[in-house]
């Protein structure tokens, strides 16, 4: 990531293998015409629902770990009909 410099560490810096895959997944959104809107929302969505499976379903939990108020998440929630158990 040129330039930028995440706060917790560059895992790609750390793990070759995380970039390799990242830019392949990112060559392959672009080669299928996947928008950048489109892909961003189909990651966070990902991410909100692996983040409550791995914390049992408990919404206050999984908003502290993703960095967002729990109404936040709630309207994500919402928003990308993740009102299932997300229980492992």
């Amino acid at each position: 990531m040129a330039g930028s410099r995440l706060p917790f560490g560059d895992p790609f810096a750390e793990n070759t293998s995380l970039n390799g895959h990242l830019r392949k997944m990112v060559d392959d959104l672009v080669r299928l015409g996947i928008t950048w809107k489109e892909a961003q929302a189909e990651i966070e969505r990902l991410y909100i629902e692996r983040t409550l499976t791995g914390c049992d379903g408990n919404r206050s939990r999984a908003a502290r770990k993703l960095g967002m108020h729990r109404n936040t998440l709630n309207a994500k929630i919402e928003q990308y009909n993740l009102n299932g158990d997300h229980r492992s």
